[in-house]
């Protein structure tokens, strides 16, 4: 029922970001779930506030709420053929603070997640958050807090980490050389790029052609959101709704494309409360809200989000990160938000399978040179999405 819910997050705040003028990345399913782990200790308003902006203000009860994200949470983490996707999801409370065990059990059941109490104000604070980020991304995310001043005062920590790595079902030779990137209309950079002539996913519309890379785990994808007139981004942005993103996906076809995409590398970190404040949750983060289903008086005094991608010839590696130090649990109080450090891997080298092309007619050009939106999805959930300007 609400297959759909990532993408229009995801949509929805871009709107938020200045995507008009500079490259950026992030993950709509990663703030999604840790607004669910939130969502289940919320009341009132503010778990209102939340189901309306992750779906859309479509009608919904909590049993349909958590199945939904329950699901998404547990199929993420079942890619095939080295397709891999960790998370790391963990409430970590001031030493002296505790949980209400409704909560605790529906975390765990629904989101693979635990409460731990912690001493923040010790050196190995720290330590110990790191180093279940590092375990359970297998790596992929080594560090979630970078500075220990930053938690010190914290009374609560809301953790969550994920990374992605995948090797395209059929990757790209590599090729000498660097084409032209046109970043503007009076600006270019010289780029390595990803080429060949080959049967690839295709669709387009009046506004964009969109190019369909399959990873070796075919239900996870990457595609490329391509303005059909150069430099016309942002005014191709203003007509992407949820339904022209989704009908753009669903009408893909097997098409002969002679591709060009650059080779490109974003990492990307922003403050999350004045970009969820712009798309309707408001409320956790005053003095109004209601997380009494989490401990009393609780309230989120912040979030940052980090995502890092990298693509290649072979394939892709990312990692995204979320850390919401939470004001008000036990005392009240709101502490500085917690910077976050991420790191990415790309999957090895694989062999290139050489299928035999059935020429009909001319191939379609699809020369991704200006900028462009890029989605890379799970049976069209949104995982990750972001803007790349050269």
């Amino acid at each position: 029922m609400y297959y759909q819910a990532e993408s229009e997050l995801g949509l929805n705040f871009l709107k938020t970001l200045p995507a008009h003028n500079e490259s950026l990345v992030f993950s709509p399913v990663s703030i999604a779930l840790v607004l669910a782990l939130v969502h289940t200790g919320a009341l009132g308003n503010s778990k209102k506030q939340i189901e309306n902006s992750l779906l859309n203000k479509a009608n919904c009860n909590n049993c349909q709420f958590v199945n939904h994200f329950s699901n998404v949470y547990r199929n993420l983490r079942q890619g095939i053929n080295g397709v891999e996707v960790n998370m790391a999801n963990r409430l970590y409370l001031k030493s002296g603070s505790t949980a209400q065990r409704k909560f605790l059990s529906a975390i765990a059941q629904n989101y693979g997640s635990e409460a731990r109490a912690l001493d923040f104000r010790t050196s190995d604070a720290l330590q110990k958050i790191n180093g279940y980020v590092k375990t359970a991304t297998k790596g992929k995310v080594e560090r979630i807090i970078t500075c220990q001043d930053s938690i010190r005062s914290a009374n609560g920590l809301l953790i969550n980490a994920m990374s992605f790595k995948g090797g395209w079902e059929d990757g790209f030779p590599q090729l000498p050389g660097k084409q032209l990137f046109h970043k503007n209309e009076r600006e270019g950079i010289l780029m390595g790029m990803l080429a060949d002539s080959s049967i690839r996913g295709y669709s387009s519309d009046d506004y964009f052609q969109v190019l369909v890379l399959k990873y070796v785990d075919p239900r996870f994808q990457l595609s490329i959101f391509l303005p059909k007139q150069r430099n016309g981004l942002n005014d191709a942005l203003k007509k992407l709704d949820n339904r022209r993103f989704e009908n753009l996906l669903d009408n893909v076809k097997p098409t002969f494309v002679n591709t060009e995409i650059p080779k490109f590398s974003i990492d990307y970190r922003f403050s999350l409360k004045k970009n969820l404040k712009a798309i309707g949750i408001t409320e956790i983060f005053s003095d109004f809200a209601d997380l009494s289903g989490i401990t009393a008086n609780a309230k989120i005094s912040e979030g940052i989000h980090k995502s890092i991608i990298q693509v290649t010839e072979s394939g892709t590696g990312t990692g995204c990160s979320f850390a919401s130090p939470a004001g008000g649990i036990g005392s009240g109080v709101s502490p500085a938000a917690a910077p976050i450090g991420c790191g990415a891997t790309v999957v090895g080298a694989r062999t290139i399978k050489v299928l035999p092309i059935v020429r009909t007619g001319n191939p379609i050009q699809f020369k991704a040179d200006h900028p462009f939106l890029f989605a890379l999805t799970y049976l069209n959930h949104s995982v990750y999405m972001g803007v790349y300007r050269g």
